[in-house]
């Protein structure tokens, strides 16, 4: 396939050829005439060797002046029949190397022309000078054509000149050779073994004929014109709000893994297969390289990037700038061997602000953390004692920044940013700082404890958020701060279970006492007791099931033994008072509706508490 679209091409191009040259020879009147005679100085001259070859010239005393002669204008007009050959050549070849290989022939002809007319020109008109010194009349038939020859060798002699000048065949042929690599640089298969060895022929054929220059320009343009037709970015030309940008933060990533790893990657690599035995060492290369590289999207796609790194600072923000920085750095050797030279000095510059602004971006908003923490403490807890909606999210963000994707690029950049205030970094700093963090939640948990007014909702509220702590087991953030962080956390958790149970539920029982009289009325208080507990805690949440259940647990091995027991007290004393008719009337509750009761309580619900730091996971 790739060899039948090659001879079409070769076609084309010799019918451009004929066409081109059939152009010249109708619309030149001053080649035409040169062609003429052209066709002049090939019939004289071989008349005029045809004469000196008869009988009455070798008795004459210039004879062997004139024989001599003879040759180098001989030797010129063969070479002029071979150019004349080469030129029918070119018209017919339908291979590219054959056809560069006419063209370096008739450059070499040509050249040869031109020399074998300077050699036969110095011989005629030394011959002519000789002869006229010596006697020779002035008109003389042979002194005569002498001089007409050398008028026309002088014109022979421009051939070469004529075929390097727009239209003449040299020309018109080198033209055809560029045309030829522009068809072949917007190929898909470019870098293919037989588009090489073409591609390569055509360049040192143009380069002998000092058109490298305009070669790499060809180049450069249809290159150039290649990757902005396959490297279409839509959103770097539209205007874009600081809003809406971090939706284009994912495409942006892959954008630049697939310019450098792919797209340049590729174009290095044929830009040095193509040049590299051209120019200075790597000269040409490098020159091609940067200037496609600098012209095909790149220095607009490092752009995006610094306006990502300069909007608006903000906790999940720094996840974005952690993607883009590795991305930035997973790129990083690709890109320090592909954008050198001088060419490539601005995307060099725009890639270290870049970089300079997503580490300024990352420390700006990590060191900031404990801050945007603190910053939530004059906010109210929840109503229903769960774990505040900062807390969570809090927690999740720094398992994010611990994760073995996010950690290894978070302690590389901390790392950049301290070694530029000449300071050395170690994983304590990043630990540290985690502790910080922490130490601000824990800080805000113990006011916002204080700020309820309802002891045992308190009691709820810190049990929830230690249960948190204590979920984090397995977590990159709950294996840095270690078992023995955790093991508090659990007792902590428990030790404010019993005293909310204590808290709510031992005040209630202590209405069960065993006077006689007052039974009927402490039942009726307790159950009303209870009832007010019930619709006071009946919104409140303990979000970890098995902590749920076993607190549950818990208040019915409180409640229901006491209750039962004082219940069978109160029957006990009705039966012996002999009144059977309101034997049960006075029960609210029986011990088994108290405990299916208490085991209801604390379902978790939906909440819809918030928090100001802003640390979303989308």
């Amino acid at each position: 396939m790739a060899e039948t679209k090659s001879l079409e091409r070769l076609k084309a191009m010799r019918s451009l050829l004929k066409s081109e040259m059939e152009k010249t020879k109708t619309s030149s009147l001053v080649l035409e005439k040169t062609g003429s005679k052209l066709e002049e100085i090939n019939t004289k001259l071989l008349s005029l060797e045809a004469d000196v070859k008869v009988d009455r010239w070798r008795s004459s005393p210039f004879f062997d002046h004139i024989r001599y002669t003879i040759a180098p204008v001989s030797a010129a007009l063969r070479v002029f029949a071979t150019v004349q050959e080469l030129e029918r050549d070119l018209m017919s070849c339908n291979e590219v190397l054959g056809y560069v290989s006419d063209v370096k022939c008739l450059g070499e002809a040509l050249k040869l022309l031109t020399s074998s007319c300077v050699l036969a020109l110095n011989w005629l008109e030394e011959t002519t000078k000789f002869l006229s010194e010596n006697g020779m009349p002035e008109d003389h038939p042979c002194g005569l054509r002498f001089r007409t020859s050398i008028k026309l060798l002088k014109e022979l002699q421009m051939t070469e000149a004529r075929a390097y000048r727009r239209g003449g065949s040299l020309h018109t042929a080198l033209e055809s050779l560029e045309t030829e690599l522009e068809m072949i640089l917007e190929e898909e298969e470019v870098l293919s073994e037989y588009n090489l060895r073409d591609m390569k022929a055509i360049i040192k054929r143009l380069d002998a004929h000092t058109m490298l220059t305009n070669c790499v320009h060809v180049y450069i343009k249809n290159r150039t014109r290649v990757i902005q037709k396959r490297f279409e970015i839509d959103y770097l030309k539209k205007t874009i709000t600081e809003a809406d940008i971090e939706g284009y933060i994912g495409q942006w990533r892959l954008d630049m893994e697939i310019a450098v790893k792919e797209i340049y990657e590729f174009e290095s690599n044929l830009c040095y297969e193509v040049y590299k035995d051209f120019g200075e060492e790597e000269h040409v290369p490098l020159r091609c390289f940067g200037a496609i590289a600098s012209n095909t999207g790149m220095l607009q796609l490092l752009r995006f990037g610094s306006r990502i790194s300069k909007c608006r600072k903000s906790p999940p923000k720094l996840l974005k700038l952690l993607e883009c920085f590795s991305t930035m750095d997973n790129v990083r050797t690709e890109f320090n061997r592909l954008f050198r030279g001088e060419q490539c000095l601005e995307i060099r510059r725009e890639t270290r602000e870049l970089v300079s602004n997503l580490v300024k971006g990352v420390c700006e908003i990590f060191w900031e953390l404990p801050c945007q923490v603190e910053l939530q403490r004059p906010n109210c807890p929840p109503l229903d004692g769960g774990v505040p909606k900062l807390v969570s999210v809090a927690t999740e963000y720094c398992n994010k920044l611990l994760g073995d994707k996010n950690k290894p690029v978070l302690s590389k950049i901390l790392e950049i940013d301290l070694g530029w205030k000449n300071e050395k970094y170690q994983e304590e700093v990043l630990i540290g700082h985690m502790y910080n963090i922490l130490r601000e939640i824990a800080l805000n948990l113990d006011a916002w404890s204080s700020s309820n007014k309802e002891t045992a909702l308190s009691y709820i509220f810190m049990m929830n958020n230690h249960s948190h702590f204590c979920g984090l087991r397995e977590t990159p953030l709950g294996l840095m701060m270690g078992e023995s962080w955790l093991n508090a956390h659990e007792k902590y958790r428990d030790y404010y279970a019993a005293l909310y149970v204590k808290e709510s539920w031992g005040k209630l029982l202590s209405l069960l006492n065993n006077k006689a009289q007052t039974m009927k009325r402490a039942l009726q208080a307790f159950a009303k007791g209870f009832d007010e507990i019930y619709r006071k805690q009946s919104h409140w949440v303990v979000e970890d099931e098995k902590v749920r259940w076993r607190i549950c647990e818990a208040m019915v091995r409180m409640v229901v033994p006491r209750y039962k027991s004082y219940l069978q007290s109160y029957i006990m004393f009705l039966v012996e008072e002999g009144d059977h008719k309101s034997h049960g009337k006075d029960l609210k509750y029986t011990p088994k509706g108290l405990e299916m009761k208490l085991k209801a309580m604390f379902k978790s619900k939906e909440g819809a508490e918030y928090s100001h730091f802003d640390g979303n996971m989308d």
